[in-house]
């Protein structure tokens, strides 16, 4: 699962991927961690990041987490990254740099739109995928330039297959 983190005026690209009980993957901007985490309280939260243990407090009021770690308070805008793809979020996280342009469902790929090198729009159409029997436009996330294409038109994709990559 993919989330837009802003922390002060810093936003970070997250991705949380469960690879056994209570064991996740966990990439931040690229940088990959392995977290074993434990519910411990009603907030509380022990967690173990690459063999250094932490007790944590989580408070979470909406799309905004108050996080307490060593005494030190951190307050963290966090939302779905698929949200912020359909324009549905509140909290004003604007996405930037590098972005993998994924589908959330599998599909096959109807046309693709773009190719690598071409200048692209925030919103514009990138890839038709056909999903359930309905022709979806996956658009860009922002204005930038197609860097990586990954699929032709034919392709079957999974669901959250990367299909082009914009920076």
């Amino acid at each position: 699962m993919a989330f837009i983190a802003r922390l002060g005026e810093k936003t970070y690209t997250v991705e949380i991927e469960e690879i056994g009980k209570s064991v996740y993957r966990v990439s931040v901007d690229g940088s990959e961690f392995q977290v074993d985490g434990k519910k411990t309280g009603l907030t509380n939260y022990s967690l173990i990041v690459d063999n250094r243990s932490f007790e944590v407090e989580v408070d979470v009021k909406e799309d905004e987490y108050r996080v307490l770690v060593d005494g030190r308070n951190y307050h963290i805008d966090l939302v779905d990254e698929r949200r912020v793809r359909l324009g549905g979020l509140q909290s004003g996280i604007e996405l930037q740099g590098r972005q993998n342009v994924s589908v959330p469902m599998p599909g096959k790929i109807i046309a693709v739109l773009v190719s690598e090198g071409d200048k692209v729009e925030k919103g514009q159409g990138l890839v038709i995928v056909e999903a359930m029997k309905m022709e979806n436009e996956v658009r860009c996330p922002i204005n930038g330039e197609v860097k990586e294409v990954r699929v032709k038109t034919g392709d079957s994709v999974e669901a959250g297959a990367v299909l082009a990559v914009v920076e």
